[in-house]
């Protein structure tokens, strides 16, 4: 009997090897857990919905994908993953001609993106993050537009109503969009209620939005939906993305970019 199987015989032991199979692989099949496991789909279906009920996981058709991770502030995860997210930065900037109207939404990825930007390439720049607004300045090829609104102090944002407003008078030729999860199926999510509808409304907004994710994000769902994957028009990932998450991602319909 295989190590699997035998801790099959308590729910305890079950959820423990779901959580491990969400940890490694961001998804799991009731199917195939049923089948590894030597047990019912139905007492699977019992299991996920124990876990999803403790926050381990979110239900999905057919199975379950895990959370993203509990996002700390924006000043602690500016600090995080720094040559991976400037090597996704180094692979967006290359996306940009001369002249466009580019905005940058909030968010870590982002900063790089634009501390990144090439000095003699010129482009008005808008941001609704006061973070990228600080990292634009003294950049003297960009004209540079900095959305106002309600501080958002977690993220470092502006949101709400103005900022809403102030991007309803924009037509950006390509935006740069922040995100918490990103998922074939559920798309694109973030943890707060006011950045997603700022987001849902970039995204309307633009001509072609442009998404640059580390792993850790990938096959993991948010509380609040911004977008289907769908509506990406380019979606940025790590060369060494894991093959099955990145299957999913194709599978969403948004064409992928791997960093070099």
């Amino acid at each position: 009997m295989s190590k699997e199987r035998a801790s099959a015989n308590q729910p305890s032991g079950r959820h423990q090897y779901i959580r491990e199979q969400l940890r490694l692989h961001g998804r799991v099949s009731a199917g195939e857990l049923a089948a590894v496991l030597g047990v019912s789909e139905d007492s699977i279906r019992r299991d996920l919905r124990e876990l999803a009920a403790d926050g381990a996981c979110q239900r999905v058709y057919g199975g379950a994908i895990a959370l993203t991770p509990n996002r700390h502030g924006f000043l602690q995860r500016r600090h995080e993953n720094t040559e991976r997210k400037a090597r996704l930065a180094s692979a967006a900037v290359r996306l940009l001609k001369p002249g466009q109207f580019v905005f940058l939404d909030g968010g870590t990825t982002n900063l790089e993106i634009a501390r990144a930007l090439p000095e003699q390439l010129p482009l008005t720049v808008a941001t609704n993050s006061i973070p990228i607004a600080a990292a634009l300045f003294g950049q003297k090829q960009l004209s540079v537009l900095v959305l106002g609104g309600s501080l958002n102090h977690q993220s470092g944002d502006a949101l709400g109503t103005t900022a809403t407003r102030m991007l309803d008078t924009m037509r950006p030729d390509i935006c740069f969009l922040g995100t918490c999860s990103v998922d074939g199926e559920l798309g694109v999510g973030t943890v707060m209620a006011d950045e997603a509808a700022f987001k849902r409304h970039l995204v309307e907004q633009c001509g072609h939005t442009v998404l640059a994710v580390t792993n850790e994000k990938l096959d993991t769902a948010s509380p609040f939906i911004v977008a289907p994957l769908s509506d990406i028009g380019t979606l940025i990932i790590e060369p060494d993305a894991d093959p099955i998450r990145r299957a999913h991602l194709e599978a969403g319909g948004a064409p992928l970019l791997i960093a070099d």
